[in-house]
């Protein structure tokens, strides 16, 4: 399926981490690559493609083929940012309202707005309300652009206002995007998702991490081993380190001269791992607790290895496993819904039950030697071809262009909750499914001058 005409596309991500934001845009970008790299595989595609992005450093410029504007808050939105932090634990910029950002989008008039944080209820909210129905004389009444939304953590809300909030949001999406279609679940349980076939898998994001030669990496890296084994992560309960370390243990007698090195973070767990190595004679030796890498050392550092071990209990997508995937490293890992899409359902890796180690250490030992220099090629090309960024960029054309060419969908029934709301004064409802090329084209009044990070939250 083609498009008639290029498809105007609007990224939306209305919140920053600020632990990783910087005026330094070209870092921020290389640290959060899903707001630089998926625009970008759209506009290879020949697409119109701008990203508006809330963020404390105020841009506008335009990168191969991609139009970048950084859009700050209003005086409203730090104010009431400044509130949430007097008076909260909670994450400000989750509750700082977008504004001006939205202005823009509405501004931008695209066929498609992909909001990246399907649980940033709030900024969702005003997109919804602001964008999707035009007012009398402003000129943008014609068609109300499709939303598609992008899931990139966070629970169904348990506040009633919020939980009406997040119903509201999700009646009024074309399509929600999953890692896993499982993933879902909790949502569609809680009532939030009427209707499940507007569920679609798609990964949170991908890599820009690439292989470099084995020697070279090991060079830089002093990593050795027969085989190298590799752990990247946090070294905290939900990831189950202890586990992998044990694994790990368990596969010393088959392979004697194998090497772990661990690479991490948050390090709650490491005076507990520091004491299990220490208790384990034929540990000490083979394995390394290397602590935090810089992002430019990773490519080295998974390219000297040749397995990967990640126990994790839960994850939205797994960064590591499509690290090591791009840099033709072989995943062993918890059978959890997104490693099985990660790995194609074991075919480009090792499943293992949570919790297992013996179960672990028997899915390497199975793999025999000389089949890991093709194990490693054949997950080198599974990445690029279903699990890059140029491979995601072909997907979500098709899922743009399949929402775009449907009929109107008719409204999901009220529920019970929304009846007993008397939500007679709800805005009126759009319609997401619409034809590209009966879309006007962008009006004059377009303001010239005006990111695996995790959103959300289930309040």
């Amino acid at each position: 399926m083609t498009a008639a005409r290029p498809l105007r596309i609007c990224f939306a991500s209305l919140h920053y981490g600020r632990d990783i934001s910087t005026p330094d845009l070209d870092a921020y970008l290389r640290r959060a690559p899903v707001h630089r790299e998926l625009p970008r595989a759209l506009a290879a595609r020949g697409h119109e493609v701008t990203l508006v992005h809330l963020y404390p450093t105020a841009a506008d410029y335009v990168e191969d083929g991609v139009r970048y504007r950084f859009v700050p808050p209003d005086r409203f939105g730090w104010l009431v940012a400044s509130a949430v932090e007097r008076v909260s634990q909670r994450d400000p910029i989750v509750y700082q309202p977008a504004l001006r950002a939205i202005r823009l989008i509405r501004e931008l008039r695209p066929d498609v707005i992909h909001f990246h944080g399907l649980t940033l209820t709030w900024n969702l909210l005003l997109l919804n309300l602001l964008v999707g129905w035009g007012r009398p004389g402003d000129g943008l009444t014609s068609v109300p652009p499709s939303l598609v939304v992008h899931y990139h953590g966070g629970e169904p809300a348990t506040n009633p206002v919020a939980r009406w909030a997040q119903r509201y949001n999700f009646r009024r999406a074309s399509r929600l995007l999953f890692t896993a279609r499982s993933h879902a679940q909790p949502f569609v349980k809680a009532g939030m998702i009427a209707d499940p076939g507007r569920v679609v898998e798609f990964l949170e994001t991908s890599t820009i991490v690439r292989p470099q030669p084995r020697a070279l990496a090991r060079q830089q890296t002093q990593m050795s081993g027969e085989p190298v084994f590799l752990w990247v992560g946090r070294l905290a309960a939900i990831k189950d380190p202890l586990t992998a370390l044990q694994g790990f243990e368990q596969i010393v007698p088959t392979y004697p001269n194998a090497r772990l090195y661990l690479y991490f973070v948050a390090d709650e767990l490491l005076p507990t791992l520091r004491a299990y190595v220490a208790s384990r004679p034929g540990l000490a030796a083979r394995v390394e607790f290397r602590g935090r890498a810089p992002f430019e050392q990773m490519a080295a550092i998974y390219s000297s290895a040749d397995f990967l071990l990640q126990a994790s209990q839960r994850e939205v997508c797994g960064q590591a496993v499509l690290e090591a995937l791009a840099c033709g490293v072989i995943p062993v890992v918890t059978d959890i819904p997104s490693f099985r899409v990660l790995t194609d359902a074991g075919r480009y890796g090792v499943l293992f039950p949570l919790g297992d180690a013996a179960a672990l250490a028997r899915g390497v030992v199975s793999i025999p030697r000389v089949e890991l220099p093709d194990r490693s090629a054949a997950a080198r090309a599974w990445f690029e071809r279903s699990l890059s960024f140029s491979a995601l960029g072909e997907k979500l054309e098709r899922i743009y262009l399949d929402l775009l060419s449907a009929p109107r969908a008719a409204e999901p029934e009220r529920d019970d909750d929304d009846e007993r709301s008397n939500d007679s004064a709800d805005p009126p409802r759009h319609h997401c499914a619409k034809r590209a090329a009966d879309r006007d084209e962008p009006g004059a009044n377009a303001d010239e001058h005006d990111q695996p990070q995790r959103v959300g939250t289930g309040e």
